[in-house]
Formats: C-alpha cells, structure tokens, sequence
C-alpha cells in the first residue's frame, strides 16, 4: 500500500527534481542502518535506469566525516527516517557548503527538522514507524528514488527506461505476492530460533538483503546474526562457521547467483542447515536445501524488495519466538535503556 500510494503522489515532485538535477555530474545517496540500505539500493537503481553519472552510496557518518570532494554539479540525496540523525544533518551541511543541491527523503512530521537552507527538495513517505525496527518506510524510501529514477532516465534518454507498468503493477502485486511466505517463514522462525547463529548471505542487490536483515534480527531479538557479501562469506568468515548455525542464502537471478549457490556445498560439508530465498529456476542448491522460500520475479535492481520481505516475516516471528518484544529496541532492559541516553543518534 505504501509503495503504490508513494508512485502516485510523488510522480510530479519527481519530474520536476529530475529537470532540476539532470545535469549532475555525480549523485550521492547517504544514510544510516536501513536508510544506507535503501541508499544502496537507490544506487543500484540509478544505475540502472537514471541516465550515464557517477553515482555512490555512502553512510552519513564516513560522508559527513571523510566528504568527498564534491562539486556544484553533484546532488547529494540523504536517506532518513526521521530527518534529525546527526550525521543526516551534518551531511547535508557538508554538501551546502560545497554548492551542491540537496534531496532529503524522509518520513510524514519530520522534515522540517534540518536547518532552514540545507535542503533544496524534499520527499515525503510515510507515517513515522511506532517500532524502532523500521520496515516499511524502507519501502517508502525506494518507492521515491525509484520514481526519480524513471523521470531522470526520461530526461536523460537513457536506452533502459522504468516504465509505469512496472512500477504500478509488477512490484506491488509481487511484494503481496512475497508477503504470502509468512507461514513458511513462522515455521523456519520456530525450527530454527536455537541455532548458535544466523548467517544471511548474498551477493549484488542480495547482500543489501543479507545486511539488512541481519540487522534487524540484532534489533528485534538480540540474536547472533551475521550479514555478508557472497564473496567476503568465503574469504575468511566461513570458518567461525558451525553445525549450530543457519544459513540463509538470498539467491536471486542475477550475476551473483551461481557464485552464492556454491556456498551451499560448504555448508553441507560443514553439517548445517540452510534455506534458500529466492526468484529464479529450482537448482541442485534448492533441492538440498532445508527449504526454498520462493518470492516472484523482478529486475535484479527491485530483488532486494521481494527478497526482503520474507526475511523480515522471519525476524518477526523468531523474535516472537524468543519471547521478545520486536518493537522497543530492549528498552525493557534498564541497562540498555540508560545506555541509549548516553549517546546522540
């Protein structure tokens, strides 16, 4: 619901952004925890659709603390939930300073937040999240940069163009689609919820998938979980590996896939269970898997959508499982509860 109702609002805010931008030369996407993600993921559409510049995704701490040498043609795009983070802000000062113009993506009631100047245009999601874990205004997030993605391709005349069924019809019937995985995804969350750790892996779009889950099973549960990259999974990091650990490789077609499925055969040699997530045509992995969880089709760039969000329906429920509240961020806990007022986010 929230994407669809996104596509249509911003569509006139996003052509007339585009017109104004489309001279960059390079275009930043900044943020932090899920919003770097839906950065990362913004970059890998922009990429593929926005029309031939230099695009980077960077957090907003390395961004606002080790800028790079920015120009007036760049834009920089800050990623944020709320809109007040300190390093969002300070990001922001940095790229004003250096003549760029500024994008804040961010959510109903916080815009208004960062100091009047700092921000030439602002997209607005959705509803602030009641959970600390932030979910759908991830979606929110890629919904605008994806708009802003197919208006600039437009102006551009890039050769590959987002076209309107896409984004109206195919992404949004597919992430229902991929919320009908949640009995599947209680049933792993329950054989599973004792395992010593959790190993999300994947690589391209797949590892923002791998990185953000992991994530939110450290917010929800408190549990042992680990997100990487295909590749840096087998230089180093597989041997912490045990018997008592689950994996999940997030496999979708892609160029990364045949390299992600190759870890399957470690896995069994190691004696572990996995579970394979993913879009493309049944292969020897899925077949010697523990379970295949399978989401519908879209282009690579959107996978780390539908990929998503069974791995989120799993951090539900295996918080659940443990008896924790996934929405409070421990707060319950005195200990982490002072621990939060010791810092600024």
């Amino acid at each position: 619901d929230a994407w669809s109702k996104i596509v249509a609002r911003v569509r006139d805010q996003a052509r007339d952004v585009a017109a104004a931008i489309q001279d960059s030369r390079g275009i930043y996407f900044v943020g932090t925890g899920t919003s770097f993600h839906a950065a990362q993921t913004g970059e890998n559409i922009l990429c593929a659709y926005g029309g031939d510049r230099d695009y980077r995704a960077m957090g907003a701490f390395e961004f606002a603390l080790y800028t790079p040498k920015l120009a007036p043609t760049d834009t920089v795009i800050v990623f944020s939930h709320r809109g007040t983070k300190n390093y969002s802000v300070e990001s922001l000062k940095r790229a004003k300073a250096a003549g760029c113009r500024t994008v804040l993506i961010t959510g109903e009631g916080a815009h208004a937040a960062p100091t009047p100047g700092l921000v030439d245009y602002v997209f607005v999601t959705v509803p602030q999240e009641q959970s600390s874990a932030h979910t759908f205004s991830y979606y929110g997030a890629v919904a605008v940069i994806s708009v802003l993605a197919q208006e600039l391709g437009r102006v551009s005349s890039n050769e590959t163009q987002l076209d309107d069924e896409l984004l109206t019809v195919a992404i949004p019937h597919a992430l229902q689609t991929a919320l009908a995985t949640e009995n599947e995804m209680t049933r792993l969350a329950k054989e599973f919820a004792n395992r010593r750790r959790i190993w999300i892996v994947g690589g391209g779009p797949a590892a923002i998938v791998a990185h953000e889950t992991a994530l939110k099973i450290k917010e929800t549960s408190y549990s042992q979980a680990e997100g990487l990259a295909t590749e840096t999974m087998i230089h180093g990091p597989f041997q912490a590996v045990e018997a008592e650990d689950i994996f999940f490789l997030i496999a979708p077609q892609g160029a990364a896939r045949s390299r992600t499925l190759e870890i399957a055969g470690m896995i069994q040699e190691i004696g572990a269970p996995y579970v394979v997530v993913s879009d493309a045509e049944e292969s020897e992995a899925e077949r010697s898997s523990n379970a295949w969880v399978r989401v519908p089709r879209v282009p690579e760039p959107f996978s780390t959508l539908t990929h998503l969000i069974p791995m989120q329906l799993f951090t539900y429920h295996l918080a659940l499982v443990k008896g924790r509240n996934p929405d409070i961020f421990r707060r319950d806990d005195p200990r982490f509860d002072r621990m939060s007022a010791r810092i600024k986010l």
